[in-house]
C-alpha cells in the first residue's frame, strides 16, 4: 500500500468515524427527547467524533502559508534586494 493510498484510507476511516459519531449523537438525542435518557450513546458519540476528527486531521495536508502581512514581506524583500544592488554597487567603485 503506497503513502498516498495509506492516507486516503485513514480519511476515509475517519469520515466513518465521523458519521457514526453523528448518528449516535442524534441517537443520544431522540432517546433524551423520549425521556428515557441513553448516556452510552452520548460516550459513543463523543469517542467516535475525536477519532474521526483525529484520523482527518492527521491526514490532511499542510496549511498554506498566511497572506496576513504578504505585502509587508515583499516590501521588505524588496528593500533587501535595493539595499544588496547599493552594496554592489558601492564595492563596484572601490
Amino acid at each position: 500500500m503506497e503513502e498516498g493510498d495509506r492516507k486516503d484510507f485513514i480519511s476515509r476511516i475517519g469520515t466513518f468515524f465521523l458519521l457514526i459519531g453523528i448518528g449516535l449523537m442524534w441517537l443520544f438525542i431522540v432517546s433524551d427527547m423520549g425521556n428515557e435518557t441513553k448516556f452510552t450513546f452520548f460516550f459513543i458519540s463523543v469517542i467516535s467524533l475525536v477519532l474521526g476528527w483525529y484520523f482527518k486531521r492527521i491526514t490532511a495536508p499542510p496549511p498554506k502559508p498566511g497572506a496576513r502581512f504578504e505585502g509587508l514581506r515583499k516590501l521588505a524583500q524588496k528593500q533587501r534586494e535595493a539595499k544588496a544592488k547599493r552594496a554592489e554597487a558601492s564595492k563596484k567603485k572601490k
